[in-house]
């Protein structure tokens, strides 16, 4: 067994060093998801660094869109000997201060995108339900995941322009989650296939920054409309005294691009402990987009996805046209958008009750599957 730095701490769980982790699976990952927006909308960035401990790889992209335009670039490497470096290709993630200082950076590429941007948590970080997914016996997904809303300062540049990034005009999240997921290769070939669950109709990711607190929620719909899935706290900034509660109950009412999965706009409800509702006016602010940019799904252009050996040092990308609500143009003709037209957003947030509490926020809304009110063929 090899010893890494983490191998300093007194924090061992198993009789392993931390280059190893706790099951053989290939689809075993651990790592960083950072979204930033800017109040006029301008600009929507994604970016993602993470670790397959058991194919010996790490994957990093960003993508970002502007002006109609999503930019994309993706790197993978071989995780060993360098587990302790958090760098793939031209991209690197600084642990500046646990939980609470992060510094992510994109030096000199061929895909035009480079940054050097500074993440301060502005609350706790806040620890999301544990997830486990079973089918037919098997465990089939584990999931631990904390976000935090940060104030972001730095720099970016995407096709040719420069922005200041300041904490007054953008807003970021980020996510450090790991687990086991739909990462990492197929499944085995020989193994007989899992059960299927029931099909989420909608879903929302929603983390929003107000002047003097956060809020989160996040909800799955099934197909026929029913709630199978909700999760939504209230946070405040550190050294404020409130303590952070979580809503009992969501409701919404949705307005969509015509002829679109895309939302356009609409009101989301949530009932405080005390019995009280408030409602938030949520509207789209920025481009799409779409994560088979960075390799989600069947990204990279061999249509493996995440976590796939790709020889010791690996990069690829391109500019997409994301103009037209729920189309993706790929000029190559390598990848297009998957039938439910996955996308993210940031938005804008605001108090239905209290029109002086505005936010900006991550916005993701998404039809996965039929639902009340959408034909199959919408797209």
């Amino acid at each position: 067994m090899k010893l890494t730095r983490l191998d300093e701490y007194p924090r061992h769980q198993l009789g392993l060093t931390f280059d190893s982790v706790g099951t053989s699976s290939p689809h075993w990952n651990d790592g960083y998801y950072f979204a930033l927006g800017d109040a006029a909308g301008r600009v929507g960035f994604f970016s993602g660094l993470r670790l397959y401990a058991n194919n010996d790889v790490m994957d990093a992209f960003t993508c970002v869109a502007s002006g109609g335009r999503q930019h994309n670039m993706r790197f993978s490497r071989r995780l060993r000997p360098r587990i302790d470096e958090l760098d793939c290709g031209a991209m690197a993630v600084e642990i500046v201060e646990g939980l609470r200082r992060l510094r992510i950076r994109a030096g000199d590429n061929p895909y035009g995108i480079r940054y050097d941007l500074i993440w301060e948590g502005v609350t706790e970080p806040y620890n999301e339900e544990y997830v486990r997914q079973w089918s037919g016996g098997r465990l089939v997904g584990e999931r631990s995941n904390y976000a935090q809303v940060c104030s972001v300062t730095g720099w970016l540049e995407v096709g040719g322009q420069r922005h200041e990034v300041d904490a007054t005009r953008w807003t970021g999240v980020r996510d450090h989650s790991w687990g086991l997921g739909g990462t990492g290769g197929p499944v085995l070939a020989h193994a007989a296939p899992g059960r299927p669950s029931a099909p989420i109709g909608l879903r929302q990711w929603v983390w929003i920054r107000f002047p003097d607190r956060t809020v989160f929620w996040q909800f799955h719909r099934s197909a026929a409309g029913v709630l199978t899935m909700f999760e939504a706290v209230c946070v405040y900034p550190y050294g404020d005294a409130r303590e952070a509660f979580a809503y009992l109950n969501i409701e919404h009412e949705l307005e969509f691009v015509p002829g679109t999965r895309r939302l356009l706009r609409g009101t989301v409800s949530l009932q405080r402990p005390d019995g009280a509702w408030e409602r938030f006016l949520a509207e789209v602010i920025t481009d799409p987009v779409y994560l088979e940019g960075g390799g989600y799904w069947q990204g990279f252009d061999d249509h493996l996805g995440r976590g796939i050996y790709r020889g010791d040092e690996h990069h690829e990308g391109e500019v997409w046209d994301v103009s037209q609500p729920g189309r993706l143009v790929d000029p190559a003709g390598r990848v297009k958008a998957r039938a439910d037209a996955w996308a993210e957003n940031f938005g804008r947030f605001t108090n239905r009750d209290n029109d002086a509490e505005t936010g900006i926020g991550h916005l993701e809304c998404v039809v996965c599957g039929p639902y009340p009110g959408f034909p199959d063929e919408a797209r």
